[in-house]
Parts: structure tokens; C-alpha cells; sequence
């Protein structure tokens, strides 16, 4: 009934708005603060997104609701649909759920787990350093990878005396950001449309591999991860949460092999890699690093990604056991239907991105920030902005799909080309930042519960991790606004913050010792 309260407002106040000539400023802005206003209420990214697209296309029907509806199909959701990397994107989102379905119900991490595992001399850094390596094995999906790695290692710290807080923090750490930089994921295919269709004169591959030195917040995760466990560092909140006495002897599955994990990642980083060169229109050249950067930068994308996916659920459902209860095939459609929620975001995201165009929402932005924000700053502005709308709304694809025409839009077609990396990396960071740190994100709740803990202790436990790599990101941007490059900008942010998280854990060392 609440939702339903909500809908009736925000329409009557969309007729309001259009009709209102003294507000006429405010309609650009108007879908992106219903967007927001109903992912407060409601938790739900595709119904705030949803309506953000009621509510712009309203106001570009002149507030006929009628005329709405018809704006909503014709001219902002039927398009969305059409083209071939939007098109692309789905199938590919849809045979990597299956692919990732496959290899869970195969049982080869849970295999490779417990070889990994074997004759540790030092179990807590052996077993949290291991699951944090299958964390990277499974770069395809953030979500599939928070409830594969967390599903399979709650024995293994159970035993080993780790806290199930500490293994959701390992868990969650390692899974969107690798997905957020890894360019074989269900996330590639929305970042690179989120790229191309606002910067449509330069090449969404080659803006996406710039943009990961420009993405500090990502990197330094995954640099944090490991270190904190090898040095031990455990903030406050997180040594208040004890270990679960386990519960009876691990039950591995007898047909489970490490290879059938393996092996279909292989196959499919390879098909996709070859792909590109395949469909690229060039002659094959695998020695040629040219050859490889001309093939990422033409237009064989959509195809090379469908077809390199295709290659890898092969490899997945020949390799999964025929003993399993559950059948490769079965496995493979749950897989992909647990993506249907993020195929229906991508598909509001492109909607909500041709009504921002529409309304002339980037050029209203551009105006307001131009005057405030030099363009050397525009990195760590819109790092805080994603991050504070991740937090708020609890869906760091929502936030991406919210804030990245926004942001690019206010970039001069001058500048564009050399700022432009660090700024889709400052949507990308500061949208896994705010997910990391709000209660309520999809994939905090998820990797809390795959790790057997309460996601607000979860919340907690891994918020002094999640500040400590933000405040060293914010640090790299205050870089790139000076002037240094993001690599080494975000190298420097990673020497700081590796000698600071050293210090801290010595003398927590010392006291616990004294």
C-alpha cells in the first residue's frame, strides 16, 4: 500500500512539476530525485529506477499521463532495446548467470578449496588467504561470487576459529570490486554501455582499461584485502564477533574436482580473448600486441563477448559431474534467472539515460558544476557523490546508471578524452564504496547470509576496512587533481596506506602482548 502511495505521488507531483513554469529548472533533475526518493522507500533499484523514467518522461509529455505512457515505450524503452551492444549486453548477462550456475553445482571450488587448505601451518592467514584467491577465480559476477565463496568456506573458518563477520568481510571485499575491473564479467557489459552511449565519439573499451588506474577505490580493496590478513589487522568492531563452534565433520562432494572449476573459467577467458581477434575483420595475429589493442578497440565487442561466453558455458556443462542431483542444465537456468533482476536494471538504466538526455539533464549539470567544480576536481566530486548515492540507496548499478551520464555529461568534448577515464572509475569506485557501507545493498545482505551472519553485524565488522580504502582513494584523487597520473596517484595511495595499516597492526601487537 505504501508503494502504492508513493506512485500516486510522485505522478501528481511529476503533472505539477511540467505545468509549473517557475520550476521549469528543476524538471532535468526531477527523475533523478524521484529515482532516489523511491529506493529510500521502497530498497528496490528497479522501481526507483522505473520511477525516474515515469517521472522524466511525464514532464516531457507536458504532464499528460497519457502522452507519458506513450513517451515511456516509443521513445525511451523500445530503443533501449534495440542495437547490438545493448542487445549484447542481456544475452551475455544472462550466459554468465548460466555459466556461474554450472560451476557452483559442480562442486570444483569447494574441491579446489579444500586442496588449497592442506598441511597449513598458519590456518587463519592459509584459509582467509584462500578463500580470498577464490574470490578472484570467480571475477565473472559479484553477486554469484558472494554466494559461491561464502557458501563453501563456512566450515573451513568454523574450524580454523575465523568469525563468520570476517569471512562475510573476505567475501564481500573481493567480489565487486574484482568484478568492477575485470573485463570477462556480467558487470562489462553495463559499464561498457553506460560509457558508449554518453561519450559516443570515443571507444567504450578503450575508456573502460583506462579507467582502472582511475579507480583507486577497487584496487586498493583488493590490495587491503590480503594485507590485512597477512599482517592481522583487525579494527575494533570486527574483534567483537567470535568464531561458531562448527557443527559435525565437512561433507565434500565425492565427485567434486577442482578441474571442473578450472578448466570452464579458462576456456571461457580464452574464447572471449580470441574472440575479439576472430570477429575483428583483421588477419589473426595472437604475438601482436597491436593486433590484440586494434581487435579491443573495433566493433567485434558484441559479438566476441556472446560468442566467448558461449564457449565457456560449453566447457562448464561438459566438465559439471553427471552423479550430481542436480543436472547442468537445471543448473545453468537457475543461474541465469537469478540475473533477471539485473537484466531488468540494465534495462531501466538505458531508459532513465534517454530521458536524462531528453530533458537536457547533463547540460543542466554541466552549468550548475562548471562554475563550482574545475574540471581537475571533477574525479573526487563525483567519487563522493556515488559513494553518498550508493550508501543512501543500497545499489551501487542503480548508482552507475544514475550518476554516469550525469557525470560524463558535464565533461567538455575537449577534455573529455583525458579526464573522462578517472571520472567513470570515480562512478565506479564510489558506487562499490557506498555498497560496501550501506545496510541495505543487495550484495552486503547477500554476502552476509552466504557467510552465515547478520548483515547489520556484517555492516559493522567491515565498515572500518571499506573508510580505510575510501580515505586512501580520496587521497589518489586530491592526486589527479594535481596534476600526477592515476596509476602512480594510486600507487602512492597504496604505499600509504600499506605502511599506515602496518604501523597500526604492530602496535596493536605490542598492546595485546604488554
Amino acid at each position: 500500500m505504501r508503494t502504492l502511495w508513493v506512485w500516486l505521488g510522485l505522478v501528481l507531483l511529476s503533472i505539477a512539476l511540467a505545468l509549473a513554469t517557475p520550476f521549469s529548472g528543476i524538471a532535468p533533475f526531477w527523475p533523478a530525485v524521484a529515482a532516489l526518493a523511491v529506493i529510500l522507500v521502497t530498497r528496490q533499484a528497479a522501481i526507483g529506477l522505473s520511477a525516474g523514467v515515469v517521472a522524466g518522461s511525464i514532464i516531457i509529455a507536458g504532464g499528460n499521463p497519457l502522452e507519458a505512457v506513450r513517451v515511456i515505450f516509443a521513445d525511451h524503452l523500445f530503443p533501449a532495446l534495440g542495437g547490438s551492444w545493448h542487445i549484447s549486453a542481456l544475452v551475455f548477462t544472462l550466459l554468465l548467470g548460466a555459466f556461474a550456475g554450472i560451476l557452483e553445482s559442480s562442486g570444483g571450488f569447494e574441491r579446489l578449496l579444500g586442496k588449497l587448505l592442506r598441511g597449513s601451518r598458519t590456518p587463519e592467514r592459509r584459509v582467509l588467504g584462500s578463500i580470498y584467491g577464490l574470490g578472484l577465480l570467480c571475477f565473472f559476477d559479484g553477486l554469484a561470487n558472494s554466494m559461491l565463496t561464502g557458501r563453501i568456506s563456512r566450515d573451513a573458518v568454523d574450524r580454523t576459529g575465523i568469525s563468520r563477520e570476517k569471512l562475510a568481510w573476505v567475501v564481500d571485499s573481493t567480489s565487486s570490486p574484482v568484478a568492477c575491473v575485470a573485463f570477462i564479467s556480467t558487470w562489462i557489459a553495463t559499464q561498457l554501455t553506460l560509457i558508449g552511449d554518453n561519450l559516443p565519439g570515443l571507444n567504450a573499451y578503450e575508456l573502460y582499461f583506462r579507467s582502472i588506474p582511475g579507480n583507486p577505490y577497487c584496487l586498493l580493496t583488493l590490495l587491503l584485502v590480503p594485507l590485512a590478513i597477512f599482517v592481522r589487522w583487525e579494527p575494533g568492531p570486527m574483534r567483537r564477533f567470535q568464531p561458531l563452534t562448527p557443527e559435525g565433520p565437512g561433507t565434500p562432494r565425492p565427485d567434486s574436482a577442482a578441474w571442473r572449476a578450472l578448466v570452464p573459467l579458462g576456456v571461457l577467458a580464452v574464447c572471449i580473448a580470441l574472440s575479439f581477434q576472430i570477429w575483428s575483420g583483421e588477419p589473426i595475429r595472437l604475438f601482436s600486441l597491436n593486433a590484440w589493442r586494434e581487435a579491443a578497440s573495433g566493433n567485434a565487442g558484441p559479438i566476441a563477448l556472446v560468442a566467448g561466453a558461449i564457449g565457456g558455458l560449453i566447457a562448464a556443462w561438459l566438465c559439471h559431474p553427471n552423479s550430481n542431483e542436480r543436472s547442468a542444465g537445471t543448473a545453468a537456468v537457475e543461474g541465469a534467472g537469478g540475473l533477471l533482476p539485473a537484466i531488468v536494471i540494465l534495462i531501466l538504466a538505458w531508459s532513465l539515460g534517454s530521458v536524462f538526455e531528453a530533458l537536457g539533464a547533463a547540460e543542466a549539470v554541466k552549468g550548475m558544476l562548471g562554475e563550482h567544480v574545475p574540471t581537475a576536481w571533477l574525479p573526487l566530486a563525483v567519487f563522493a557523490t556515488a559513494a553518498a548515492t550508493a550508501f543512501i540507496t543500497g545499489s551501487s548499478w542503480g548508482t552507475m546508471a544514475l550518476l554516469m551520464p550525469l557525470a560524463l555529461g558535464v565533461l567538455d568534448p575537449a577534455d573529455a578524452p583525458t579526464i573522462a577515464p578517472a571520472v567513470i572509475g570515480a562512478v565506479f569506485g564510489g558506487a562499490v564504496f557506498g555498497d560496501h557501507a550501506s545496510p541495505f545493498s543487495d550484495t552486503t545482505i547477500v554476502s552476509a547470509l552466504a557467510a552465515g551472519c547478520r548483515p547489520f553485524d556484517h555492516v559493522i565488522s567491515q565498515l572500518p576496512y571499506a573508510l580505510t580504502a575510501a580515505s586512501a582513494a580520496g587521497a589518489a584523487y586530491l592526486l589527479i587533481a594535481v596534476g600526477i597520473h592515476a596509476a602512480l596517484a594510486t600507487a602512492i595511495s597504496a604505499l600509504g596506506m600499506i605502511l599506515a595499516i602496518v604501523g597500526v597492526s604492530r602496535r596493536q601487537a605490542a598492546n595485546s602482548r604488554s
